[in-house]
């Protein structure tokens, strides 16, 4: 078993040689004596709760353990942490599974398909003691343990299910024992299960010695709460989102102004104007609000919203903007090359720049050109549609919107493909090395049971954008592989792979992207989005004039194609 051990500690440190994120010649930041042994204390009882079969099989409460170190821990002398820490470890048992059953898919997994995603190069003498370090070399790969009362278990498709963690009623947010064991469960079930740390911005590693003495400072519940989305701001993942069950936003003001914003010639520009007592207009382009450049105001949200960069706001960060405490709201617009101060009188308790759905799943537009709205889907009606449009002269699919029917990669796919054929690499979190992730190839093309699909040979062009996301990624992945399709408009949000419920101390969620989404041929999805075949943005002039410009252009390209070849 130690000779096993050593060998998986000896990959993992090898691995991270090539897979980690931290910048040359990075230095950690010195912290308290405090600080540091909470931070090792964090790792340590993060790195057992997922290995240790006290907690895997349901024997020990892992956080009344880490409740009981807090304290001890926190005021311990450097010289004592380890022994602490090993003493600890020791009184939870024996490393018994009651199994020697091997998980499955851990066994035909090949070592070009693993991908390393946690740095566990801590486990080491110079940082554990020896005894200590010993202590948790000891973990080999783990057996398909029951997981009913474990602190993770998975789906059938290998979505991490954290509903086993424990949540509590009345919690004094004062106590910082609390207030640190819900900062070390979402620290360590990220660093254990988010497929992403290599295109971070920023060391893991620093953010937990950055925010424990943050999260301390707090004593109430908002203050945690809005430490966790600080810290989970970090990720660049906008999938991630604090769901608090309904209660208060902590960054929505309450008056908005009544309008819909559009990113456009890198511009915030008015889009839609609701009711006729604003007199903003469409082409407006804000550049303040109140005294604060537009940009700033931006800026201070995504210090707790994440989004995969500074350019892709519009999902999470747009309805928060253009908002006031004050009713009256002072706007600067460029409007026809001058500048305008616009006082409007702001809407309580209404969200505005948020997807606006289309009423019909499908049309045909003037060409004879078939439109299908995803959004507007019902259940298994695509093959209803497309005996509709089997006539038309070309398609457009306007993946802007988010599919209703979330299985359109696949009921879809068959129309406009020929063969079956990857369209995707998932990576999912191992269950028998937490802390990895096993690739796998997703293929499209086959039809569904109780399909009678055609070829569909006439040009499709599929619509994406900014607000294009996850499902909607997804399925442009899948359908792009078809013969005729095109990829149209500007790089979609880099946001795709299943999401994943964080409970946190109260039973309100963060959630978090689970699974990795790459190209088949591995290349990266995440925050960059999916890039078009052919780019085209809307204008300031466009949206003025009340002007779709992508569907302009699709018609237009479906149109030239079918002349072209008519030649």
């Amino acid at each position: 078993m130690k000779k096993m051990a050593k060998l998986v500690a000896v990959l993992l440190c090898i691995c991270m040689l090539f897979t980690s994120c931290a910048p040359a010649g990075h230095e950690k930041k010195e912290y308290s004596q405090e600080v540091q042994n909470l931070e090792k204390l964090c790792k340590v009882w993060g790195y057992t709760k997922y290995n240790h079969p006290a907690f895997l099989l349901g024997q020990k409460d892992w956080d009344e353990e880490l409740l009981n170190l807090i304290p001890v821990v926190s005021e311990a002398k450097e010289n004592e942490v380890n022994g602490i820490l090993h003493e600890w470890f020791v009184s939870l048992g024996e490393i018994d599974y009651k199994t020697i059953s091997k998980v499955p898919e851990w066994v035909g997994v090949t070592e070009e398909n693993k991908i390393v995603c946690t740095d566990t190069a801590w486990i080491s003498e110079d940082y554990l003691g020896k005894e200590l370090s010993a202590d948790l070399q000891q973990f080999e790969p783990l057996p398909n343990v029951n997981r009913g009362k474990a602190p993770v278990s998975f789906s059938s498709i290998g979505v991490p299910d954290f509903s086993n963690e424990k949540t509590y009623e009345n919690i004094d947010y004062s106590n910082q024992n609390y207030r640190l064991l819900g900062l070390f469960r979402v620290w360590n079930i990220l660093e254990y299960y988010f497929p992403y740390f290599e295109i971070m911005d920023e060391d893991w590693d620093d953010l937990l010695s950055e925010y424990i003495p943050k999260m301390m400072e707090g004593s109430d519940l908002e203050s945690f709460e809005l430490t966790i989305m600080e810290l989970t701001a970090h990720l660049h993942d906008a999938h991630v989102m604090l769901m608090n069950g309904g209660e208060t936003d902590y960054l929505l003001k309450k008056y908005a102004v009544p309008v819909d914003l559009i990113r456009a010639d890198g511009k915030f520009v008015i889009k839609q104007v609701y009711g006729t007592d604003c007199s903003l207009q469409a082409g407006d382009v804000v550049l303040k609000q109140d005294d604060l450049s537009i940009e700033d105001v931006a800026t201070y949200f995504i210090k707790y919203i994440s989004v995969p960069n500074k350019e892709k706001l519009a999902n999470q960060v747009f309805p928060y903007l253009l908002r006031s405490d004050n009713q009256m709201i002072s706007l600067t617009v460029l409007r026809d090359g001058k500048e305008e101060i616009v006082h409007v009188k702001g809407v309580p308790n209404m969200l505005y720049s948020m997807p606006q759905q289309p009423l019909i799943s499908h049309e045909i537009l003037e060409g004879n050109i078939g439109l299908i709205n995803p959004s507007a889907l019902k259940s298994r009606e695509i093959d209803t549609i497309m005996q509709e449009l089997r006539t038309t002269d070309g398609m457009i699919v306007d993946l802007r919107q988010y599919p209703s029917d979330t299985t359109l990669q696949l009921t879809l796919a068959p129309y406009l493909k020929k063969n079956y054929s990857p369209f995707v690499t998932i990576a999912c979190p191992s269950q028998a090395v937490p802390g990895i992730m096993w690739k796998r190839q997703v293929y499209s093309g086959m039809m569904m049971p109780g399909q009678e699909s055609y070829y569909y040979d006439k040009p499709v062009v599929i619509l994406i954008s900014e607000t294009t996301q996850s499902n909607a990624e997804y399925t442009t992945m899948s359908l792009r592989t078809g013969e005729n399709v095109t990829v149209l408009g500007n790089n979609s949000i880099g946001a795709d792979g299943n999401i994943t419920y964080l409970p946190l101390l109260n039973g309100h969620k963060i959630t978090f992207t689970s699974l990795g989404i790459y190209t088949p041929d591995g290349g990266q999805t995440q925050r960059i989005g999916l890039s078009p075949d052919i780019e085209v943005y809307p204008t300031v002039e466009g949206i003025k004039e009340g002007r779709d410009e992508l569907k302009e252009a699709a018609i237009a390209y479906i149109q030239e194609q079918n002349s072209t070849k008519a030649k």
